[in-house]
């Protein structure tokens, strides 16, 4: 509707609009980069609607998203690139409310939100059903708090691919200790470049046994010493493990890994 209105910043006179009707809310204010307050949408009745995706991608001097903390989402299923490159926006205070039950695709909702410092707002988001939470938090390089997502029930995800890529402020792991990922499949460039991480031992009890992709998925973690976390993980002989850990240039006791590769098919090329 407003896509790419470039010098928009202004939507009061929209307070009022009746959008009760509605189902598709993507694209929206995409690309609207002069947005800074969205407090006129606060009493929009969104209920109906299902696609939330893209709705404000790109709005990136958006900075204050408190006026959508009364809008009912609970028929949305796509959250996919919604607050994507909001790079403006330091908080997610807003969405702390939000039913996001029936949501199953996550993917890129805050990739590129640079100035992102925890995921505050989210802690009680029931992403239950979601199967699709690749790039999620993608190139929030000033994010370094996650706790607030320990009690994600992620059972269904089998799509990790890049959640965390570039999180380069991301020194600790700690709220993913207790992740039920055994259906993930896809974990590729998960933690790459996240070049503050230092060890992974909150990762020991994951289950990744249905996973076949780990590429490139610590690539970069230019601080990672110690790995012994992951020395229980089972792999399936189907494993993609190209550049895992390439560019981890001081990674210390990759011998001391317990996994048995050999019936492998695909040759393994950590570094």
């Amino acid at each position: 509707m407003f896509i790419e209105c470039l010098s928009l910043s202004d939507i009061r006179g929209l307070e009022n609009w009746d959008v009760s009707h509605g189902y598709n809310f993507s694209f929206i204010f995409s690309g609207c980069s002069s947005l800074s307050d969205i407090k006129a949408l606060k009493i929009w009745n969104i209920s109906n609607g299902n696609n939330f995706s893209y709705i404000f991608n790109r709005c990136s001097l958006l900075l204050d998203i408190r006026g959508l903390i009364n809008w009912n989402v609970s028929n949305g299923n796509n959250f996919s690139h919604m607050l994507k490159g909001c790079s403006s926006l330091s908080d997610l205070k807003g969405l702390e409310n939000w039913n996001v039950f029936k949501g199953n695709n996550f993917s890129y909702m805050f990739s590129g939100c640079s100035s992102l410092s925890n995921a505050r707002g989210l802690q009680r988001w029931n992403v239950s059903n979601g199967n699709d939470f690749s790039y999620m938090f993608n190139g929030c390089s000033s994010l370094s708090d996650i706790r607030e997502l320990e009690n994600w029930k992620i059972s269904n995800g089998n799509n990790f691919k890049s959640m965390f890529s570039g999180c380069s402020s991301l020194s600790s792991i700690k709220g993913l200790e207790s992740w039920n990922v055994s259906n993930g499949n896809d974990f590729s460039y998960m933690f790459n470049e996240c070049s503050s991480l230092s060890d992974l031992k909150l990762l020991k009890n994951w289950n990744i046994s249905k996973g076949n992709n780990f590429s490139y998925m610590f690539f970069g973690c230019l601080s990672l010493s110690d790995i012994r976390g992951l020395q229980n993980w089972y792999f399936s002989n189907e494993s993609h493990f190209i550049g895992m850990f390439n560019e981890c240039f001081t990674l210390l006791n990759i011998k001391d890994l317990n996994w048995k590769l050999q019936d492998m098919q695909y040759k393994i090329d950590f570094i």
